[in-house]
């Protein structure tokens, strides 16, 4: 009898994998058939609804006797979303399933047409994971062994999974694309200043997606029972419930409640405090992030977390140079937002390699070398490391000095430069397409235009601080965190400051790369969460944002502010400078809360450069032809 690789016909796709040994995904060999809205008893007695597609024969149309692997996905958003909705919600993958692959899409409990009461994520999801592995692993031409897939809430789902599932579990392989670590500081909130637009549109997706895929429901019947909560009065009694999740969640962060801060609320709402147990669990993990995605500064560091567990290290600490890693735990980043086509990358096969490898024991299909995978912004170049930091990347001191430059050394005496507190502004461009998950350069690219990563920041630097560099003479790669230490005093009790990262050409355009920000009472330091240099200073900060940390700045008092920008990676080409801009906003991306905002009206801000107490800009460096 023939072996499973013997048999599978190979067939080129049009875009290369940055993955080695090279590798060529088989030709489809199946058709795709499907169950609609199988109930599936939880413990709980709550029935959740799932859509099974499986493979068929080409030729007769029936199910294919398989063995298959199941590939599974939980999503709040509708199983049946179509294209371009699946790129965000879900949906099946014909690709995978047509070479030979079972999916079992699954409404998670009070979305969709599955029975129960909608909480995002916490211990009854992930407990409704677990069951859904072990039942999932028995289906009819199952080969028994489970892997999971999906983008945002999807992906953070498998990671929730991934760690209850235990030891021996049939859950093998994890793919999760664009997934938070910490829901507070990845998305909610910036240095503590609310992202109370990405909230809400986040929000406003949701209840769009539930009212679009029951009407779908109601048109794919298939064979099965109709669920009660389908057609539209399901619609209505779901917007009802979607309305009163979000709609308290924002009205209580404006007011400047608890979810302003880092309290109860978001405890279940961090895949951070449970990455180690998923290491434990022998589960491969295969992460994808995107330099512009909503999760841009979380992916990294669940992969630095993932690492640090297998080699028995705090998971919230940097790598350290040489520490063992494992090549089943991988992460590939690009110049991505959160709904993306991933350049030229065809991201469905990278799956049905990573999924070959651990379900099918085709060993043609390992993925071997460094892993970590990442192309930087402006280059079409993929890098392979072992560790987050790089290694090679020096993290490099850039101090503010008069005349707005970016200098080596300090100056030796001290200057100061004001800038007066402004609550709105010119819109940032990347910010805006960020932070509404990168739809309209989607849409664009989906009708044959051009993305919009490369926006010129300029008009945001009207009115603020700017500070550049010499021009590189070489080409240059920036890539891993960044940190603006700022002495400053202010005149209010409270302060803002917004921090963009720039490239800027010889042509004077400013392509913005990453940005940061932190409200002042929220700058204590977390020491055990705080990435430290061996000389103390901070690589990257992690700020205590609980009520009983926040604490007033003191008018006229130098105070120190440590500000995390997310991590980026992008190569600076010969004749390029690197720009710091310091202002006060991100229009209309960070709006402080009520208290806040009273607080911080008229004020006005002194930034030292050089002297006893330089602001500086820290940011990992390397010569890109060093690296791998």
């Amino acid at each position: 009898m023939p072996t499973l690789r013997s048999r599978r016909k190979r067939t080129r796709v049009t875009s290369p994998s940055p993955l080695s040994p090279p590798w060529t995904p088989r030709a489809a060999q199946y058709g795709v058939g499907i169950h609609h809205n199988v109930a599936v008893p939880m413990s709980d007695g709550v029935n959740l609804r799932v859509d099974i597609h499986h493979p068929t024969d080409l030729v007769t149309g029936e199910p294919a006797p398989g063995p298959f692997p199941v590939l599974m996905s939980l999503t709040p958003y509708g199983k049946k979303a179509p294209p371009p909705a699946a790129q965000i919600g879900g949906g099946a993958t014909p690709f995978l399933i047509k070479r030979g692959y079972i999916e079992v899409m699954v409404d998670v409990r009070g979305c969709g047409v599955s029975e129960g009461e909608f909480q995002m994520f916490g211990e009854r999801q992930a407990q409704d994971g677990v069951e859904l592995v072990e039942w999932a692993s028995t289906l009819p031409h199952a080969n028994g062994r489970v892997g999971m897939f999906g983008v945002s809430y999807l992906a953070i789902n498998q990671l929730f999974t991934a760690a209850a599932v235990g030891p021996n579990s049939p859950l093998k392989a994890i793919f999760p694309v664009m997934a938070a670590r910490d829901f507070y500081r990845d998305a909610a909130a910036m240095g503590g200043a609310p992202h109370l637009r990405t909230i809400r549109a986040y929000g406003g997706v949701y209840n769009l997606l539930n009212v679009v895929n029951p009407m779908l429901e109601v048109i794919n019947r298939g064979k099965h029972p109709r669920p009660r909560a389908g057609g539209i009065a399901g619609v209505r009694k779901r917007g009802r419930a979607q309305r009163g999740y979000f709609g308290p969640l924002i009205a209580d962060a404006v007011a400047g409640g608890e979810t302003a801060f880092d309290e109860e609320f978001w405890k279940d709402l961090r895949p951070a405090t449970v990455i180690p147990q998923i290491v434990a669990n022998k589960v491969a993990v295969f992460l994808v992030g995107g330099w512009h995605d909503a999760f841009q500064r979380g992916v990294p560091l669940n992969y630095a977390a993932l690492q640090n567990a297998f080699a028995g290290r705090p998971d919230e600490q940097p790598m350290r140079p040489g520490q063992p890693v494992s090549e089943d735990l991988r992460l590939m980043m690009g110049p991505w937002y959160h709904v993306t086509m991933y350049g030229n990358l065809h991201l469905q096969a990278v799956q049905l390699r990573w999924f070959d490898y651990w379900l099918n024991d085709d060993a043609e299909a390992q993925i071997s070398g460094p892993p970590l995978t990442f192309q930087p912004i402006g280059s079409p170049r993929w890098f392979h490391v072992r560790g987050y930091p790089l290694e090679r990347a020096t993290p490099t001191r850039f101090y503010l000095s008069d005349g707005g430059r970016l200098t080596a050394d300090p100056a030796p005496e001290t200057s100061t430069a004001t800038v007066k507190y402004v609550g709105r502004g010119p819109v940032a461009g990347r910010s805006v397409e960020q932070w509404t998950l990168g739809m309209t350069s989607f849409i664009r690219s989906q009708r044959g235009g051009q993305t919009r990563y490369d926006q010129d920041n300029r008009r945001v630097q009207r009115g603020a601080l700017t500070y550049t560099t010499e021009v590189f003479t070489a080409p240059t790669l920036i890539a891993g965190p960044v940190t603006l230490t700022l002495n400053a005093t202010a005149d209010t009790t409270e302060s803002l400051f917004v921090a963009h990262i720039d490239d800027v050409g010889p042509d004077g355009s400013s392509r913005p790369l990453t940005q940061g920000a932190l409200l002042g009472s929220h700058r204590e330091l977390d020491p055990e969460r705080t990435w430290y240099l061996d000389d103390g200073t901070v690589l990257k900060p992690h700020h205590i944002s609980t009520r009983a940390a926040v604490k007033p700045v003191v008018p006229g008092e130098l105070t120190r502010y440590d500000i995390e920008i997310f991590p980026t990676a992008a190569l600076l080409a010969p004749g390029h400078r690197l720009r710091l801009t310091v202002t006060t906003f991100d229009f209309p991306h960070l709006v402080p809360t009520a208290p806040a905002r009273k607080a911080l009206a008229g004020g006005t801000y002194r930034v030292h450069q050089g002297g006893a107490t330089p602001s500086h800009l820290l940011i990992p460096v390397a010569d890109p032809n060093a690296l791998d």
